[in-house]
């Protein structure tokens, strides 16, 4: 697939993921919160999912049926005047593909929470091996490019989404109890908001390189992103697994389990950064072995871009006191935030450093997020942990990655030998700095089970 389609095709995930926020009006946030005031009462339940299940059904089907009547009006905000391509199929696309995601994260959620790991599996392995199938089949062997891939992908998810939308409505029912829905429209609203422009945010920079530069350095900044998201589904597995005990230790525990709730901290953190310095010490081989030659520009946005996630995970982590008192009205301001922070910095980033400058100024963003966040939750709610010796980590981490980036390429030192600076770093300085967290770990994974299942 060339630069130019691989940047067609993260533009339809781009847009996919914020229609998944906008088509659903944030009620499968809501139900995420509303969730844990009734998961004891099975009954109570029942009537949650089945309410949750009509109301999105009934809102997506208004909110498709207006994108479709006004597609055009739509795809001049969306595509630029001067663009040589159609992006029509891929809005449409889209615009199921974001109905299918809510329903994706729906379920993932209730399977998480449930602690039915079977089908939380089936439903993640038969997504992704639907969606690969399919757009092996698009791109392969009916060569259609970005528009194979979309079509396999949609097609993919809608599959698995269907079957799993009809076993639940089989099992709970589908109704529209007022008051479930009201309370759920309530308290879903201003995390819709919220979501929409967070969504916005998380790929504001793919569209102002859209629109600042070519769709060719769009699908190659668009690939370090790919490696980016390697990270985002390891974050999202580990929080999975760990995330809901932790939460129940500070918002029932937090006095009594004050060391396991520092264990769980400290190893999604440390996971989070070896897989970073990882994948930087196999860039250079991976690239050489698989991708094509046009794409290997990807190392010089790929290391900023993989220790700004560090600051994401830390911002996932103290937001829980957020969550825990229900100050979810202070996201908006967070993700407002955010938006015109990559719009303006990245804007004069791009004027001096071009695309690079695009990618330090996500990672500025990121760091001022995690300011805010954590300021913000820790005025909220004590946390019993400290990230003190995490942030000198993490600013080790950061030097070597911006060596990595600034010498790529350069000659100066050999490209193998200097993206190894990173996991050597972390290597070296990690024993010498976290004695007490090693401890904190190793007591996490010896005794995980009495701490999961307590």
């Amino acid at each position: 697939m060339s630069n130019e389609q691989y940047g067609i095709l993260s533009l339809f995930l781009l847009y996919s993921s914020i229609f998944s926020h906008i088509i659903g009006l944030g009620v499968g946030k809501g139900f995420l919160f509303q969730y844990w005031d009734v998961y004891k009462d099975e009954e109570k339940l029942k009537k949650l999912i089945s309410s949750t299940i009509g109301l999105i059904l009934i809102i997506q089907l208004i909110f498709i049926s207006i994108g479709l009547l006004f597609d055009e009006f739509i795809l001049s905000f969306i595509q630029k005047e001067d663009s040589d391509y159609s992006f029509r199929t891929f809005y449409i696309l889209a615009l199921f593909q974001g109905a299918f995601l809510i329903f994706y994260e729906i379920f993932c959620y209730f399977y998480r929470n449930q602690e039915k790991l079977k089908q939380y599996a089936i439903l993640n392995v038969g997504a992704l091996i639907l969606f690969t199938i399919g757009s092996i089949i698009g791109v392969i062997f009916l060569k259609m490019e970005a528009l194979g891939a979309t079509y396999g992908r949609v097609i993919g998810y809608g599959i698995i989404i269907i079957f799993f939308l009809f076993y639940f409505i089989k099992k709970y029912g589908i109704s529209l109890d007022l008051k479930i829905s009201k309370a759920l429209l309530v308290f879903s609203l201003p995390l819709f908001v919220n979501s929409v422009i967070g969504a916005l945010g998380y790929g504001i920079d793919k569209i102002m390189i859209e629109r600042l530069d070519t769709m060719e350095n769009l699908g190659i900044y668009s690939l370090a992103l790919v490696f980016v998201s390697v990270l985002e589904i390891w974050l999202n597995s580990i929080n999975n697994a760990l995330n809901p005990t932790l939460y129940r230790y500070l918002n029932e525990k937090i006095v009594e389990k004050k060391e396991e709730i520092q264990g769980l901290v400290y190893l999604i953190i440390t996971s989070v950064m070896l897989l970073i310095t990882i994948i930087l010490a196999l860039i250079y081989p991976v690239l050489e072995l698989i991708i094509p030659e046009e794409y290997h520009k990807v190392t010089t946005f790929l290391p900023i871009l993989s220790v700004a996630f560090i600051w994401r995970v830390f911002s996932s982590i103290v937001v829980n006191s957020l969550y825990i008192k229900k100050k979810t009205k202070l996201f908006l301001f967070n993700e407002i935030t955010v938006l015109a922070g990559v719009i303006l910095f990245g804007y004069f980033g791009y004027q001096f450093f071009g695309i690079v400058g695009i990618a330090l100024a996500v990672y500025l963003v990121k760091l001022i997020e995690f300011i805010l966040m954590n300021h913000l939750s820790r005025k909220t709610m004590a946390l019993p942990f400290s990230l003190y010796k995490f942030y000198i980590l993490t600013f080790i981490l950061t030097t070597s990655a911006f060596i990595c980036s600034l010498l790529d390429k350069k000659g100066i030192i050999n490209n193998y030998l200097l993206f190894l600076i990173p996991f050597l770093s972390l290597i070296i300085t990690y024993p010498l700095l976290m004695k007490y967290e090693i401890k904190r770990i190793w007591i996490t994974i010896k005794y995980r089970k009495r701490i999961f299942f307590d």
